[in-house]
């Protein structure tokens, strides 16, 4: 084989290498999220007071975090029926309602996370007891399929409403 012969077929085949890492590459980066809604298997939620929320307003955040190192699921929409209790007991006249605005779906898997608020007036009057904890259907989960997660310890639950906004990515991704 001459050297020029041997020079186009290292070239080809360096060029090969190359076109082909690339196209993995791509590939991975285009990487469909998941279409599978998750369910309560697949999900942690924990709520948390927000500190920074609009003025005369106080907020609660839901951080829903993957269950398992392998979840790869979506999350869309608003948490439904949300339920708050205390002590077992349901706390009574408190609705949730969705506060109008609309996401796109958020893919959750480890070290992606997905939050959305329960916003309540600061100057309403809390409720006579302190909820413990709060449950809801997942935003575009199963139907029939709440998740529970505890509310922080003492903090007030104000007003007859409240407003729950739709799922976001908790990590600006």
């Amino acid at each position: 084989m001459g050297k020029l012969t041997q020079r186009v077929a290292a070239t080809v085949t360096a060029g090969g290498v190359v076109a082909g890492g690339l196209l993995l590459a791509a590939g991975a980066a285009s990487a469909n999220p998941s279409d599978t809604p998750c369910g309560t298997a697949d999900v942690h939620v924990t709520v948390t007071a927000d500190p920074a929320h609009a003025a005369g307003h106080e907020a609660y955040v839901l951080t829903y975090t993957a269950a398992a190192p392998t979840t790869n699921c979506k999350l869309e929409g608003t948490p439904a029926a949300l339920a708050f209790t205390a002590g077992g007991q349901r706390v009574p006249d408190v609705t949730a309602t969705p506060d109008g605005a609309t996401g796109g779906p958020v893919n959750l898997r480890a070290g992606h996370p997905a939050e959305s608020r329960i916003v309540q007036q600061a100057d309403a009057r809390p409720s006579a007891v302190p909820p413990t904890s709060v449950s809801f259907g997942l935003p575009a989960g199963p139907a029939g399929q709440p998740v529970s997660a505890d509310w922080p310890a003492g903090a007030p639950l104000k007003g007859d409403t409240v407003q729950v906004t739709a799922v976001s990515a908790a990590d600006g991704s």
